[in-house]
């Protein structure tokens, strides 16, 4: 699925009362190329061929880029103040840059909404589902949706190529941790063996993404959506 950067605005509350919360900064998402997630997604495949063809839905494991948010506060991490609350993170994301960051503008991927509130305004991801009971704010993320955007950048090439090493690493830091040793010594108790298997099960999978994704590449990633 590929994307098509749009212009952000914020959040209009037009007709709608202030939001019971307290201002917060505006923030951006940022990447490193050595940050991902491991996650799991029902997805369909078919089976079989001819009129023996059908559709079943199995679990997979997918790398998912970790995208990280940081808050524009003026005076921290090197943020200039222009006025008041509103700060200017350039020398910020510059100095990110050159650590090999990837800057995700807000105003280029439109991913960020912006609440009234007493006293200034609430910044929050465009996942983020609101809604105000009994003047109690309640917040949800949709952390599904915002891992389709994260693959999304991957996949239109804003995050640049995966490189295969890091997801090497994390499945051999996964299978070798202390977290393994401490239940290999507990391994006869069944919670604990039923943990270390899980474990193990979940390296594997890791396993099986990286060979895979070094036959298809970036393909792998269309089974992300097919849910």
């Amino acid at each position: 699925m590929e994307i098509t950067p749009t212009s952000w605005q914020p959040m209009t509350q037009q007709a709608q009362k202030l939001l019971p919360a307290q201002p917060n900064h505006p923030f951006y998402y940022k990447w490193h190329p050595t940050n991902w997630h491991f996650i799991y997604r029902d997805v369909k495949v078919v089976t079989g061929k001819g009129e023996k063809a059908k559709t079943v839905t199995k679990r997979k494991g997918f790398f998912v880029p970790h995208l990280r948010m940081e808050r524009v506060i003026p005076g921290v991490n090197g943020i200039q103040q222009i006025s008041g609350e509103i700060g200017n993170p350039g020398s910020r994301i510059g100095k990110l840059q050159q650590e090999g960051w990837v800057y995700l503008d807000p105003s280029k991927f439109d991913y960020m909404h912006v609440y009234q509130v007493r006293g200034g305004r609430y910044h929050v991801p465009k996942w983020m589902n609101i809604k105000v009971v009994a003047n109690r704010l309640i917040e949800k993320m949709d952390t599904a949706a915002f891992h389709v955007w994260s693959v999304n950048m991957l996949r239109s090439n804003i995050l640049g190529t995966p490189e295969v090493h890091f997801w090497e690493l994390a499945a051999a830091e996964k299978a070798n941790g202390r977290v393994i040793d401490n239940l290999v010594k507990q391994q006869h108790l069944p919670e604990m063996k039923s943990k270390l298997d899980a474990i193990r099960d979940t390296v594997k999978d890791m396993k099986a993404f990286i060979a895979e994704y070094e036959k298809r590449g970036l393909a792998i990633y269309q089974d992300f959506d097919n849910e």
